[in-house]
């Protein structure tokens, strides 16, 4: 397959995409601590641990909210634009977005 290059009218919603997953990345992390934390010592979440896991899901579930308006938007004005990004996305794979790629 050839390597995809995202035109400019991509950025918004590219770099709403890599937010989204960072604060996935993020909640999964911090969750994946705490299940550690009890299976390894029986320690259970802490009031302080479970708000700041609720805290990392409204952050990602926000992020959501936002590429979700931004793809919609880029949908409605650049429809190939649109179709580029979606097939980008599709050709990561593992969903990770690449930090260098180039706009």
């Amino acid at each position: 397959m050839a390597e995809l290059t995202l035109d400019d009218a991509c950025t918004p919603a590219w770099l709403a995409y890599n937010a989204m997953f960072d604060t996935k990345q993020q909640h999964y992390a911090f969750m994946e601590t705490l299940e550690n934390k009890q299976k390894k010592f029986n320690i259970s979440p802490s009031a302080a641990d479970k708000q700041k896991l609720a805290e990392y899901l409204m952050q990602h579930d926000a992020q959501v909210k936002v590429f979700t308006q931004l793809s919609m938007e880029l949908k409605a004005q650049h429809p190939e634009s649109h179709k580029l990004l979606f097939d980008f996305i599709a050709q990561l794979g593992d969903g990770e977005p690449n930090k260098k790629t180039q706009h």
